[in-house]
């Protein structure tokens, strides 16, 4: 019952503390880490003892799906080679410059045992990346790069994992087979991924978009990893290829469905990734204690490794990013160039996170220094969640290295003009059917232009950008308080005899439907 009091705890934290992050715009993660951190000198705060085999499973897939949501395959593609390079080859590279420097400090782990804690510490954290790509508004190229490279790299990072701790159970390695195993898992989990994404596709167009369509939602990202997890695929990518493709449909349906799930997602991602972070803050003195070793010595060895973590992705960046960006402009004409200083950013955005959790917790109970192992992977998050997540912010503002201040409400603009051309085509379309009362079309003509204005649609003669906002501001302010009195009388009628509470749930729900708008 104490543990459970204290996951409580840890989710209330998240709630509260989380948006005092984001205001001072520091990734809330780092914020509980730290708030973990304090409450582990608490006397008689008790241990969390979580089951390994439950952990990749149940915390990886809703943050790996709520994070790939917000991108696309065509931004995956458009990058694919600067995402390639950093979420599989740096992964590599990183994990075999940890395991050679561990072996080296601590000769009773081996070789092979050392390299599966480099493959557990080698990726950054998909939701550390997004959250510091969408609060410090750098530039688009670049915040799909790390983005990318956060939702790709896990992949070729627990395949590499697997394979290390594989061959130190069983003292049979061979770097061939690895190569081939992380081949197969790709293919695997990216066409378990499809697989899934074509059933639930389907099953949506025959159930009701809420409650099981939206329940069926939540429930995909679970069943495409372990389905790719059982044909020895890459659970990760079967999420993300979920993920991805679940997101390129526009029909009535799906459109439900995200409005019902949307904001289920945000609450999941926030409360699973607070209370993790906060978690290894809270266990990381439970664990130096459990280990025979002077902890001045630990704390040591754990900082030369954060070190190599952190100077290998420089080293890696700056070479392999500058031939890369000279080929590519070689060949195309870049928009967004990456320079040095892009490069400085991309290199400090390292910071590592729940994959580096739930794989070193998931280490077999026999595996050689097990809890050395675990607490170095601990000190690898702690310092550079807290040195590279607070100090990012100031780095990008020293670098200037911000979008254009205008260049995405343009983007925006783009779409809905976009949209709008589509939706009143469509209307027009329509006048050509003899079963179509004029004046019934003339009337929806008159609404969606109300209802364009309201989204933010600015006509393209507009006199100014800002009048246009002011005046859509106050469009959707009158809106919202018409919708706050509907909604006051509707609440109301629930409590008067005779009100079927059903009934007063369902108009809410249109409402409410009605009411959301682009801030």
């Amino acid at each position: 019952m104490a543990a459970f009091s204290l996951l409580l705890a840890l989710l209330a934290a998240t709630v509260v503390l989380a948006p005092a992050a984001q205001r001072l715009s520091i990734p809330y993660p780092a914020v509980m880490l730290a708030f973990g951190l304090a409450l582990a000198f608490i006397p008689g705060i008790p241990v969390l003892s979580p089951n390994p085999e439950l952990i990749l499973p149940l915390v990886l897939p809703p943050l790996l799906f709520a994070a790939a949501r917000r991108t696309s395959w065509r931004e995956f593609l458009d990058n694919r080679r600067p995402i390639a390079l950093l979420a599989v080859a740096l992964v590599g590279v990183t994990a075999v410059a940890v395991g050679a420097t561990l072996h080296a400090l601590v000769p009773t782990v081996p070789l092979i045992a050392a390299i599966a804690l480099g493959a557990a510490v080698a990726p950054p954290d998909a939701v550390a990346a997004t959250a510091v790509a969408q609060k410090l508004g750098i530039p688009r190229r670049l915040r799909t790069i790390l983005e990318g490279e956060g939702l790709s790299n896990d992949a070729t990072s627990l395949v590499l994992y697997e394979v290390a701790v594989a061959g130190t159970m069983t003292g049979a390695f061979s770097a061939w087979g690895a190569g081939e195993a992380l081949g197969l898992a790709v293919i695997l989990g990216v066409a378990v991924g499809l697989v899934i994404a074509y059933a639930t596709r389907w099953l949506i167009n025959k159930l009701p978009a809420h409650p099981a369509g939206s329940g069926l939602v939540l429930v995909v990202p679970f069943a495409a990893y372990a389905a790719a997890d059982a044909v020895h695929g890459s659970g990760v990518l079967a999420v993300v290829t979920v993920a991805l493709a679940m997101s390129r449909y526009g029909d009535t349906e799906s459109s439900q469905t995200r409005l019902a799930t949307g904001t289920t997602w945000e609450i999941i991602e926030l409360l699973l990734t607070g209370s993790a972070f906060a978690f290894v803050g809270l266990q990381i003195r439970a664990v130096a204690d459990s280990i025979d070793a002077p902890l001045q010595e630990l704390i040591i060895q754990g900082l030369v490794l954060t070190l190599v973590v952190i100077v290998v992705r420089f080293l890696w960046i700056f070479p392999v990013a500058t031939i890369d960006e000279h080929l590519h402009r070689r060949k195309e004409h870049v928009a967004e160039p990456i320079g040095w200083r892009e490069m400085t950013v991309s290199s400090w955005a390292g910071m590592r996170g729940v994959v580096t959790l739930a794989a070193v917790l998931a280490l077999p109970p026999n595996f050689p220094e097990r809890e050395r192992l675990v607490f170095f992977a601990f000190v690898v998050i702690v310092v550079t969640l807290l040195l590279q997540g607070l100090t990012l912010p100031t780095v990008v503002r020293r670098l200037g290295v911000r979008a254009s201040p205008g260049e995405e409400d343009e983007a925006v603009q783009d779409l809905i003009r976009r949209a709008r051309d589509a939706g009143m085509k469509r209307l027009d379309e329509l006048r050509d059917h003899e079963d179509v009362d004029p004046e019934v079309l003339d009337h929806a003509c008159e609404n969606a232009d109300r209802m364009w204005h309201s989204v933010g649609f600015a006509p393209p003669d507009a006199d100014s950008a800002d009048a246009h906002t002011d005046h859509a501001m106050t469009v959707n302010a009158l809106k919202d308080e018409m919708l706050a009195a509907a909604r006051e009388a509707v609440v109301e009628a629930r409590s008067e005899s005779g009100t079927d509470p059903t009934i007063v749930d369902r108009v809410l729900r249109r409402l409410d439907a009605r009411g959301s708008h682009p801030e």
